[in-house]
């Protein structure tokens, strides 16, 4: 998918009144389909940005529908809870219910589920079991866990890119290393996205199995509600983790293009630039600064999450844990 994700997906699509209907998260995607809302046919659209497209033609589509028909413990879609319709056995399936009756069943589905909204427009979960908590909590926990196992793999491609020996030294000399810094700059936001979408893709599978899980006995009503507002939790943390994240890409960006400008602008002690104008020198330390900052940022953000959350990363070894060690760069004295 070529739409950088700010976090996770959100998707429009056109009902059939041609009206632009919301879907704020991949839980409702997964809901509109079952219920037939959306369909192959459905011009549907990913973000806020992006054109509409038969939603056959788009991979979150088609991520949900796969994902619907190959649940691990019903091999077809569930049902609509409304008792409308059987299940579907596959997306040309979807095509039909929807040609004889499934938008009606659809509707009354709503209409029931709406009684379960609250003043906010969120549907309120029901009185939970152990059971169902028991469920949440090992969802929960792979989700977080995976979360951290990606941030670990962010972290160790990040060190390997070396940004300490590109801004130190002889380095800082040779416009073609930091030419690479700046390349290695731009991957670095490619990384932080692929991230983001991998963790939106996790999350879409998790609230599928949450949806088939719920469905099974009866024992964990409330379960795709409870995992889809997990989500959003996990959503809001890590929109702010992915900001820290750009941001230290986007400074280290600007440190190899200032130094690239300034190459007949500072001397070399220690392996450190030592510019001739003060000004020059200020500007620099600034973005020395500013990595400070983000590092501690991070490392703030990660004990905040940490506080909320004690069990996450703890099923986790060490060295699949990620750090959030300090800035990239170490400060110059000049």
């Amino acid at each position: 998918m070529s739409l950088a994700l700010l976090g996770f997906m959100h998707f429009r699509y056109r009902n059939s009144e041609g009206k632009v209907v919301r879907l704020n998260d991949v839980t409702w995607l997964a809901r509109a389909v079952r219920s037939g809302l959306v369909t192959p046919d459905t011009p549907f659209a990913v973000g806020d940005d992006s054109d509409f497209r038969r939603a056959e033609l788009v991979p979150a589509y088609q991520q949900v529908v796969v994902g619907l028909s190959r649940s691990p413990l019903d091999p077809q879609p569930p049902a609509i809870r409304s008792g409308a319709g059987h299940p579907a056995k596959s997306p040309l399936r979807f095509v039909v219910l929807f040609l004889f009756g499934a938008l009606a069943g659809a509707i009354g589905w709503f209409m029931v589920r709406s009684s379960d909204l609250d003043p906010g427009g969120v549907v309120a979960a029901p009185a939970t079991s152990a059971e169902m908590e028991r469920a949440l909590a090992a969802l929960a926990g792979e989700l977080g866990d995976s979360v951290a196992t990606r941030q670990r793999r962010l972290e160790l491609w990040v060190e390997q890119q070396a940004f300490e020996q590109r801004f130190s030294g002889r380095s800082l000399r040779i416009p073609a290393s930091l030419q690479a810094a700046r390349v290695a700059a731009g991957r670095y936001l490619a990384e932080v996205d692929g991230l983001m979408k991998g963790i939106s893709v996790l999350a879409a599978r998790l609230a599928l199995r949450a949806d088939s899980l719920e469905g099974t006995d009866g024992l964990r009503d409330g379960l795709f509600v409870a995992t889809g507002e997990l989500v959003r939790e996990w959503e809001q943390d890590l929109r702010v983790y992915a900001q820290l994240q750009r941001a230290t890409a986007a400074t280290l960006d600007s440190v190899a293009e200032y130094a690239l400008a300034r190459q007949q602008s500072f001397a070399l002690r220690d392996g450190q630039p030592v510019f001739l104008s003060r000004s020059d020198g200020a500007r620099f330390r600034g973005f020395l600064s500013s990595l400070d900052q983000l590092a501690r940022d991070q490392a703030r953000w990660a004990d905040q999450v940490r506080a909320r959350r004690p069990e996450w990363m703890a099923a986790l070894a060490p060295a699949d844990r990620p750090a959030f060690r300090g800035p990239l760069l170490q400060r110059s004295n000049q």
